[in-house]
């Protein structure tokens, strides 16, 4: 007589299924809202720094917008002024920090109403003061977080169909499509910080002028000039390490799946 099996509890398995589901939805949400967000970097000036450069702003908005108005050379002339802005931008835009009300008020003494900078389509006046290579650098961190949302939005419908047909092959190829998608938000990230890394602290370079609105300015002002990161980076690491682990984790689904089917786990 031969001995009754008995069979293998499907809880773990069924648990592993859930939780890898579960890190694929919060890798895909965070790594997409961190690529559509635009808090990468946040701009600030440096009220001392200013005064160091022996140059005397007048201050509007408590303290957070700075015009300054230059002499042209010709006694009784100015150039148009311009506007020390907070900034915070992101792969796609710079946005000045300012809400829609006070963006009026300032429009009163000359401020340009224009509240965004698109990337994609930028004005003139901004392509011309934007330095060459940040110019690339800025398109080669959107071209490669293109290539991360195509590769998540794949990831989904491949990992979909695979659980849904039983197929271990596209699952298997959906923990690769993870991997993919943290190596190119690696590549994004790191891009980002290197574009503004020579333009962090005292040393200018000839680079754009970022956080001035309306006329062009010395370029000692710019050092007053602070960037620093701000939230949509740290979610981006975090999208990075989460999509490393749910690939890892497709990966395994795919040997689990091997010898014990969806239904089999589900059951």
């Amino acid at each position: 007589m031969e001995p009754s099996r008995v069979p293998r509890n499907p809880a773990p398995r069924l648990i592993f299924l859930l939780a890898t589901l579960a890190l694929t939805l919060a890798a895909t949400g965070m790594l997409c809202g961190a690529i559509m967000s635009d808090h990468w970097e946040e701009i600030s000036w440096d009220k001392k720094a200013l005064a160091k450069e022996n140059f005397t702003p007048t201050w509007y908005l408590d303290g957070q917008v700075a015009m300054l108005e230059l002499f042209s050379g010709h006694k009784g002339h100015y150039f148009q002024p311009a506007f020390l802005v907070p900034m915070h931008g992101g792969i796609w835009t710079l946005c000045v920090s300012l809400t829609e009300d006070e963006i009026r008020l300032l429009a009163q003494i000359g401020f340009p109403q224009e509240r965004c900078i698109n990337y994609l389509t930028p004005d003139e006046a901004h392509e011309e003061i934007r330095a060459t290579w940040q110019n690339r650098m800025q398109n080669l961190s959107i071209s490669c977080s293109l290539v991360c949302l195509i590769i998540l939005g794949s990831a989904v419908l491949v990992g979909f169909f695979g659980l849904c047909r039983h197929q271990i092959s596209a699952v298997l190829v959906t923990g690769v499509m993870y991997l993919l998608a943290a190596t190119f938000a690696l590549f994004t990230l790191t891009i980002i910080h290197f574009k503004r890394a020579q333009d962090r602290g005292p040393r200018i370079i000839d680079g754009p002028e970022d956080g001035v609105v309306g006329g062009h300015v010395p370029k000692s002002i710019l050092k007053a000039r602070r960037f620093t990161t701000s939230w949509s980076l740290d979610f981006g690491w975090g999208g990075v390490t989460l999509c490393a682990l749910a690939s890892v984790a497709w990966i395994l689904l795919s040997k689990i799946m091997r010898f014990s089917p969806i239904a089999a786990m589900i059951a």
